[in-house]
Order: structure tokens, then sequence, then C-alpha cells
């Protein structure tokens, strides 16, 4: 049975888990103390770094019905949890690790879904949730634009026609209406 304190800590992984859209499992072994206050100043804004030990992390993801994390637990963890910005997390990650030479990413939990170290950092290249909302509106949109524009072509061609009829038609007496005020007013 855990004690108070480590139920409290499974109890903010698992939280951290079903709340974050991405968890990168690092190994960091061989950091110093400085070089990982760096990272997590580094990542800022961007996601949370925590270490912890592996038996927390494991019960923590069987909690929150994740229980394929485990397999990217082995040896010293610290799993950085991003709920928003994902590429700019791993844009950090993967500058920080290629400095240090140390840091080595041994992979992500993207979803229900494990993603293997040497694919993480194509996850750079995903949208955001805005972007995509963005491309879907400008799929929509363009569509519905060249509809209004061609709709709007063929009722000016419509109201082009009419108005060449009506002037065809109907000219001799528009003019002799308009010259009719002229001379009663001279008169």
């Amino acid at each position: 049975m855990p004690t108070t304190a480590k139920a409290a800590t499974i109890s903010e992984l698992t939280t951290l888990l079903r709340d974050s859209q991405l968890a990168v499992v690092t190994d960091y072994r061989g950091l110093s103390v400085a070089a990982l206050s760096q990272l997590r100043r580094n990542l800022r804004g961007k996601a949370e770094l925590h270490v912890t030990k592996n038996t927390l992390l494991t019960r923590a993801a069987n909690d929150a019905s994740v229980p394929q994390f485990t397999e990217l637990l082995a040896g010293p963890s610290a799993v950085a949890f991003v709920k928003d910005d994902i590429a700019g997390t791993i844009k950090v990650l993967n500058d920080f690790a290629r400095t240090s030479r140390i840091l080595t990413i041994r992979g992500a939990l993207f979803g229900p879904s494990l993603v293997a170290g040497d694919k993480v950092a194509d996850l750079a290249n995903v949208p955001t949730r805005p972007q995509l909302y963005g491309q879907i509106a400008g799929s929509v949109q363009g569509p519905l634009n060249n509809l209004v524009g061609s709709l709007n072509q063929l009722l000016s061609q419509v109201v082009y026609a009419l108005q060449g009829y009506a002037d065809k038609q109907g000219a001799p007496a528009e003019g002799a209406s308009a010259e009719a005020p002229a001379e009663a007013v001279t008169a």
C-alpha cells in the first residue's frame, strides 16, 4: 500500500496522463541538476517535466487506462507532459538532446498509441488544433466562395440580359416620357 505522499504523486501523474495530448519519455541519466533545471526552464509554458520512479508511473498509467505507456519505462525516466504546444515541446527536447548529447528520447504516448523515439521528431510537424480548424474552414470556404461567385455571375448575366431587353423595348417610351416633362416646364 503506497504512502499518502506516493498516492498523491500517483494521482497527479494519472491526471497529467489523462489531460496531456502527448507524454514524451526521456532518459536523463548523466544529466546534472543544473542541466535538468535548464531543460525545465526551456520547457516552461510548453510542458511539465517530471522525474519520477517508474513504479509510480506504472501505477498512474494503469489508473489512466494507458498500460501501453509502461513499455517506455526502463531505467531512470523523465516525462514531459504536453497539453497544447506539441511542436514547440518536441523542438525544445530535440535541441536539448542534440546540444547535451546525454538526454535521449525513448518514445512518446500520443493519444492511446506509442511513438518510437526516432519518430517523435516527426510529431513536431503535426499541426495544432487551431491550425487544423483553420484548414478545415479553408477547405469548406473555398468551394462555397466559388459557388457564390458562380451564382453571382449567373444573376448578373440575367440582369444584364433583362436590362438589354428593357432598353431595346422601352427606349423610345422612356425617351418620350423624359422629354415630356422638359417641355411642360418650358411652357
